[in-house]
């Protein structure tokens, strides 16, 4: 009977084990590529910062936006060389629009219809909650373990990656640098987060290249994917916003 018992213990505890270990196994680059893509975002913070030249002038635009699927809403607090700032919330009918006049400032709303500008950058972050990579770009990766999950991290100068990042995924259109797809790259960092259960968490890319000998540089980072507090536009400016569509009837 106590040998019957001991063998019981063993097999216990062998399948513990097994359990422990499958759990613990890491996973390849392709397969956590492959649930980035496939992982569904209902919201995100998004921070972008450059530094680039227009002619022999440097220029820096940095600033945050902060995305929502359904009900689609958006914010977002844009500055270029430190003096130019703009701060938008966008909904789905209408997008306000902060400016300054006369040393104050003031809300103005239209619908979207009229600011084509707009409605462009509003499909664009839309576009930045699809990540596609190739397989081959995805073999670029190492995987390595996080406290809070596994983390895929890639140092290099991959000119297809590059490509996928500024065309297929959008980034050059999102950047301020419209040069950013034809620059000559220098090097890209790149990592990917996931929580244990491997659900994608956030996304960073910093990406230095240059463009007509001189260099530039665009950080972008995705953060707090699926984990932002609900969004909308506050009451304060809805209601206290200017229509500019009645501004000339």
């Amino acid at each position: 009977m106590p040998s019957k018992k001991k063998k019981i213990h063993l097999l216990t505890l062998l399948a513990l084990a097994s359990l422990f270990l499958t759990a613990c196994t890491k996973p390849s680059p392709k397969s956590l590529v492959k649930q980035a893509q496939q992982s569904k975002i209902a919201n995100f913070q998004l921070k972008i910062d450059e530094h680039y030249y227009t002619g022999n002038k440097p220029v820096r635009f940095y600033g945050q936006i902060n995305y929502q699927r359904s009900p689609f809403v958006m914010q977002a607090d844009l500055t270029q060389s430190g003096d130019q700032n703009v701060k938008m919330w966008v909904g789905q009918r209408y997008a306000y629009v902060k400016y300054y006049k006369d040393q104050q400032e003031a809300w103005y709303k239209a619908k979207l219809s009229q600011f084509t500008t707009i409605s462009h950058f509003q499909q664009l972050v839309k576009d930045m909650d699809t990540l596609t990579l190739s397989q081959k770009s995805a073999k670029l990766f190492s995987v390595s373990r996080t406290k809070n999950g596994w983390r895929l991290s890639y140092t290099g100068k991959s000119q297809r990656l590059w490509q996928e990042i500024t065309e297929t995924n959008g980034l050059a259109s999102l950047s301020s640098n419209s040069q950013m797809a034809k620059a000559k790259l220098q090097q890209i960092r790149m990592t990917i987060d996931f929580s244990q259960k491997k659900q994608l968490t956030g996304l960073a890319i910093y990406a230095k290249y240059k463009v007509k000998g001189q260099t530039n540089s665009t950080k972008l980072s995705m953060l707090k994917v699926n984990q932002q507090k609900k969004l909308a536009i506050p009451k304060t400016v809805s209601k206290n916003s200017v229509d500019v569509s009645r501004l000339n009837k």
